[in-house]
């Protein structure tokens, strides 16, 4: 039956290659030895590999006369393993040197078919770690400590049905030893940022325990100064995160690994996980500590300044309210000062109408009627023509002002 053709998603032969990539080696030796190189590429230019190395793949296998190179390329390191009858030659431990990066961490794992062997020459006197591993008689042996050769040494013994099982016990270490160091990468990082960090907590203090002083003044001060903080954390933060998260992820991976080669107790050895657990997790817990604080001092100045920023509100609308009784009680005064004027500008109007009146009867023949009693006449009219004259003016006194305040522009 023939499929249909279907148009593919982009990414889907990535997808597909990377489900399939860096499968564990078929390591039919059965006595051999792996070594392992973890490297951080160098920021510096140019950045040349040797030639056998392919750095544009993800995963590349080298075969040699004395054994095989594996390339991998991982999100922010590259490894490289060695596998062969014996120690690397030379030759191989000069490519190895040569290539433009750092070494991260790295595994020497020493492989035997015999059941019990002699680990004196490996480890010397040194304390060992390890247990019944992976398959039945199967027993894994380390100092976790380096080598002269840079590498911590593994010793496997026991027989494996294959080479794929063999492959898959070598995959699982070797992640197991990359991953539990490069975990450990965040741990100067942090411990160099927590004096600031404690610095970042006393300025929070004092600058929380200043927004008990009911002054807008202070209160500005205490914004501008949580702000600074908030500022100084952030960039705590942006340092920090990346490798923060990195190593909660690789610490995720070294437990997945231990889970996976389902580790029995030899004796009265301690185990690997016991070791890694004793060793990793409280350097893991002081890397999620100090997370923990930044979260935490972040939340607390972001809380405080909301809390400042209201109480500054309030003094301010306290202020406002102020302000308008104020001017409230100006305006009252001001129309009580305007009735007041309008009044004596009506009396004064009448008054000065009411002398013309007078004036204005002494000039006119005598009609029979006494000039008093005319003025007396004349009072009310006066006094209502002033008063409709003077509100009459009042009104308009807006209207001319806003129309030369429009000529004026």
């Amino acid at each position: 039956m023939n499929s249909p053709i279907i148009e593919q998603h982009s990414d889907w032969a990535a997808i597909e290659a990377e489900s399939h990539s860096r499968p564990p080696l078929d390591i039919d030796l059965s006595n051999a030895q792996v070594w392992c190189w973890s490297l951080q590429e160098r920021d510096e230019k140019p950045n040349v590999w040797p030639d056998i190395f392919d750095p544009s793949k993800r995963h590349q296998i080298i075969k040699l006369d004395d054994g095989i190179l594996r390339f991998e390329r991982h999100t922010e390191f590259v490894s490289i393993t060695y596998v062969g009858k014996s120690v690397p030659s030379s030759r191989i431990l000069d490519v190895i040197g040569s290539c433009p990066a750092r070494q991260l961490s790295g595994i020497k794992i020493i492989l035997s078919s015999k059941p019990k062997s002699d680990v004196t020459h490996i480890f010397g006197e040194q304390r060992l770690f390890g247990g019944n591993i992976f398959f039945d008689g199967v027993v894994v042996t380390t100092s976790f400590r380096t080598d002269d050769d840079g590498l911590v040494p593994y010793f496997v013994t026991g027989e494996f049905d294959d080479g794929f099982g063999r492959g898959r016990l070598v995959k699982r270490l070797i992640d197991l030893e990359i991953y539990r160091i490069i975990s450990l990468l965040t741990l100067p990082l942090v411990r160099n940022a927590s004096k600031s960090l404690q610095e970042l907590e006393r300025r929070a203090e004092k600058a929380i325990l200043g927004l008990s002083v009911a002054d807008r003044i202070a209160l500005g001060n205490s914004i501008e100064s949580l702000a600074g903080i908030l500022a100084d954390v952030g960039a705590i933060q942006s340092r920090t995160r990346y490798r923060i998260a990195a190593s909660n992820a690789y610490y995720d991976i070294v437990n997945a690994r231990l889970d996976s080669l389902k580790e029995v107790p030899l004796g009265q050895r301690q185990t690997l996980r016991g070791f890694i657990e004793h060793r990793l997790a409280p350097a893991i817990a002081t890397i999620q500590a100090f997370d923990r604080r930044t979260e935490q001092i972040s939340g607390t100045v972001r809380s405080a300044m909301e809390l400042a920023r209201t109480q500054l509100e309030q003094i301010l609308q306290a202020q406002n309210q102020r302000l308008l009784t104020s001017m409230e009680r100006r305006a009252r005064q001001q129309i009580h000062l305007a009735q007041a004027v309008e009044g004596l500008s009506v009396a004064a109007i009448s008054y000065y109408g009411i002398g013309l009146v007078s004036y204005v009867l002494k000039g006119l023949p005598d009609f029979g009627v006494e000039d008093t009693s005319i003025v007396a006449l004349a009072v009310p009219v006066v006094i209502l023509i002033s008063v409709i004259f003077t509100r009459r003016a009042r009104r308009h006194i807006p209207k001319i002002a806003m129309e030369n305040s429009i000529l004026k522009e």
